[in-house]
């Protein structure tokens, strides 16, 4: 299940931030928005983007 709810969105980062998440953070070009998905769900609308790793090197930064 795929969300785009800011607080969701947070949380699954600072999950990434540790390891302990399996999900995938995409970039929606069409609504500009990060959204996290499942691995079997990443990826699925054109122009979509994995930035999984695009976060891990900083350029989508979340501080908490």
């Amino acid at each position: 299940m795929s969300t785009n709810d800011p607080k969701t969105v947070q949380n699954e980062l600072a999950r990434k931030n540790l390891d302990l998440s399996s999900k995938k953070l995409t970039f929606d070009p069409t609504t500009g928005e990060l959204v996290i998905k499942s691995e079997s769900e990443a990826a699925q609308k054109p122009g979509e983007v994995v930035v999984d790793q695009i976060y891990k090197d900083g350029f989508f930064f979340c501080c908490l």
